[in-house]
């Protein structure tokens, strides 16, 4: 009896301890961590566009036409849910720069054998070698009017390297691409976008 007694106050003890950690965790989370960046508003505004059309499969099958004529992939089509997504990747590095990694490694290659040296890591396996972009568009109808529909576009770059190691991620935020995406969607809608 004694052991069970034992495990009891063990786990029991456990609990306690854990609800500390998860206490002080929480403690030591500043409260700025909770609110949004000032530049998010924005940054949501630039990414998000109201269409007055028939259906919001309308938006999402110009959409598929926009991004494939962009040379994008599909992940993803929900028609139902009113989500797609898609990506492409693009070289990082210019032709140039990859020949000049290139010629300094068989320069090292030659200088390590001529010393004697086990020839080391290479350049040109170091060199960025890809971006990967992914767009997704949630398409809702809108809360406010009746045959309008909000399209919202997001767009992440994944900077990834010769071993497929990702080197970094970022949202692209810049309002001058999504507005350019905006604009070739809506002519390819045939109509203005509205605000």
């Amino acid at each position: 009896m004694p052991v069970v007694g034992g495990r009891a106050r063990r786990a029991g003890l456990a609990g306690v301890l854990l609800l500390c950690g998860c206490l002080a965790g929480c403690e030591s989370i500043p409260e700025e961590a909770y609110r949004l960046p000032p530049s998010s508003q924005g940054v949501r505004e630039a990414q998000t566009r109201t269409f007055e059309v028939p259906a919001e499969a309308n938006i999402l099958q110009a959409s598929v036409a926009l991004m494939q004529d962009m040379d994008y992939n599909f992940d993803t089509i929900e028609y139902p849910l009113g989500v797609l997504s898609g990506s492409k990747t693009v070289d990082a590095d210019s032709i140039a720069r990859n020949a000049g990694l290139v010629a300094a490694d068989i320069a090292l290659v030659i200088l390590a054998v001529i010393g004697g040296q086990v020839p080391g890591g290479s350049l040109y396996a170091q060199a960025d070698d890809e971006i990967k972009l992914t767009v997704t568009m949630v398409v809702l109808p809108s809360l406010e009017n009746e045959g309008q529909y909000t399209a919202r576009i997001t767009i992440r770059s994944e900077l990834v390297d010769k071993s497929d190691h990702v080197k970094k991620v970022v949202m692209i935020e810049d309002p001058v691409v999504y507005q350019e995406i905006f604009e070739k969607l809506s002519k390819s809608l045939f109509l203005e976008g509205v605000q």
